[in-house]
Formats: structure tokens, sequence, C-alpha cells
């Protein structure tokens, strides 16, 4: 009796296992959105001119991650979906510092320009 209860337990467990193996996890649509709002959110505030290699690179893992989800490889797709969104994170970034700091540079040379017209010489 104790045998055909363990060999049972057995076959139960193996079943179990053999399901769980055979399940593939679902296509990462979350991921897939949330890196192409990313790309296009950077594209808005213009990392083709300030951030063009983080743009492109997250470009490039965003085109790797399509065609590892067509093949059925999720676990794959979703790795380069997180690495997309992350490089096209950093492209925005990168662009909102260098548009920044270009917007610093602008005032800096008004000011400059100000204080030469300030200080010149009055004309009669």
């Amino acid at each position: 009796m104790k045998f055909i209860s363990a060999a049972s337990v057995a076959v139960y467990c193996s079943a179990v296992l053999l399901c769980a193996c055979a399940t593939t996890p679902p296509p990462p649509t979350i991921e897939l959105a949330r890196a192409k709002a990313a790309i296009e959110q950077a594209q808005a505030a213009g990392a083709r001119e300030y951030s063009t290699e983080y743009l492109n690179a997250s470009m490039k893992k965003m085109e790797m991650a399509e065609a590892a989800n067509a093949k059925g490889k999720s676990v794959e797709a979703t790795r380069f979906l997180q690495e997309s969104y992350a490089d096209a994170h950093l492209a925005l970034v990168s662009t909102q510092s260098a548009t920044s700091a270009k917007a610093a540079a602008d005032v800096d040379q008004s000011i400059q320009t100000l204080q030469h017209e300030a200080n010149r010489p009055p004309t009669p």
C-alpha cells in the first residue's frame, strides 16, 4: 500500500514539474510599451541631436527584443526591452543635461553682452 501511494506521489510531482517546464512566459507587452514610450520621449526631447549613441543603442535593442519575441523567446525579449528602456532613459537625461548646459551658456553670453553694452561709453 505504501508503494502505491509513494509511486502516485512521484508520478504527480513529475507531472507538475513537466507542466512547469512546458509553460512559456507571456510576451513582454508592458515592457514593450514602456520602452517604446521612453524612445519616443527621448526623440521628442531632441536625443537625435544631443544623445545619438544612446538613442541608437536603445532602438537596436528594441529590434533585438522584437526578433526574440517573434521567435517565442520571451525572457530574452524582456531583457532586451529592459536594456532598451534604460538606454532610452539615459538618452533622455543626457539630452536634458545638454540642452540645460546650452541654455546656461546662452544666458551667460547674454549677460556678457549686456555688461559690455553697459560699460560702453555713451555716444554724443
